[in-house]
């Protein structure tokens, strides 16, 4: 079980949400989820046909972001999942046990009142979102950094011992140059969403995986200028030039039929402005639905 610094901890227990990023060779796919803090993991569920299952069974690593009021904690390591239907899955469920079953009854008592929002719309709920559907998994705080507005406040793993680029590209690292995304696929309430600028979660694909950061953005050109604090976006190893995906979303504290958001991906590059990101692609949902247009 890794010490985790009390602030860190704090923040990962109080917290309602994590926005944790998958590896994509489209650009980190970046999405809230419920989550607990169990042993020093972070567990949650997912669909087992999602793009972050699918994503972590050839590559099993997460970057996430949990944020308390004006802190936040950042973290990337390595993903299991536990699946009854994948006996891939099986030896880390065995192994893992006593974890999986402490984190079932914490994950289930912390988000109790998401358990009652799905309850209230169950006759809405598509298979998808039911626990037959759905998959456990776990990632390790192998890197972390607790953050505000000034920087970073505490640091941990690789993030407060090495310095930046020893490390070869992530295969995910690349850009692709794609069409540029046409907004107007976006569904009209989605895409009012996507404003003159605001507040939002940028993941960007660093040499040892997704990292998710907090951002502030604003309408650029052709695309969209995400500023991070400067330590902070060091923080992600990514060069001048990756893909990334910023979300802009809309959160519910314990109704899944009330959020919605759009997750935009495509080419980044980083310049002392902040990270300049040309989306060509986006994800959108809407409680039950999501979509994804521009597809390249």
């Amino acid at each position: 079980m890794r010490d985790l610094p009390v602030e860190a901890r704090e923040i990962l227990d109080r917290g309602t949400l994590c926005y944790l990023g998958a590896p994509s060779s489209l650009g980190p796919h970046v999405t809230p989820v419920v989550f607990v803090l169990e042993r020093g993991r972070v567990w949650g569920t997912t669909g087992r046909r999602t793009t972050k299952a699918r994503r972590w069974r050839s590559d099993p690593v997460a970057g996430g972001l949990v944020r308390l009021g004006e802190r936040a904690v950042a973290f990337r390591g390595a993903v299991s999942q536990y699946d009854a239907l994948q006996p891939g899955t099986w030896p880390a469920s065995v192994f893992r046990a006593p974890s999986l079953t402490l984190a079932s009854l914490r994950f289930s008592r912390k988000n109790a009142r998401f358990f009652a929002g799905y309850a209230r719309d169950v006759t809405r709920v598509p298979l998808a979102w039911t626990p037959p559907a759905r998959v456990i998994f776990s990632v390790n705080l192998d890197d972390g950094a607790v953050l505000d507005g000034s920087g970073i406040r505490d640091r941990w793993g690789r993030w407060g011992e090495d310095p930046p680029g020893r490390t070869k590209p992530h295969p995910t690292a690349v850009t692709r140059h794609a069409a540029p995304l046409d907004e107007a696929q976006i569904p009209d309430d989605m895409r009012a969403l996507l404003g003159p600028q605001g507040e939002g979660v940028i993941g960007l694909a660093g040499p040892r995986g997704p990292v998710v950061l907090p951002a502030t953005w604003a309408r650029d050109g052709d695309g969209f200028l995400a500023v991070v604090n400067e330590p902070v976006l060091a923080l992600a190893e990514a060069g001048t030039s990756t893909r990334a995906g910023l979300v802009v979303d809309r959160a519910s504290r314990w109704r899944a039929a009330h959020m919605s958001g759009v997750l935009l991906r495509g080419d980044a590059h980083i310049t002392e402005r902040g990270v300049h990101l040309r989306p060509d692609t986006a994800v959108w949902w809407r409680g039950w639905a999501s979509g994804t247009v521009g597809r390249p």
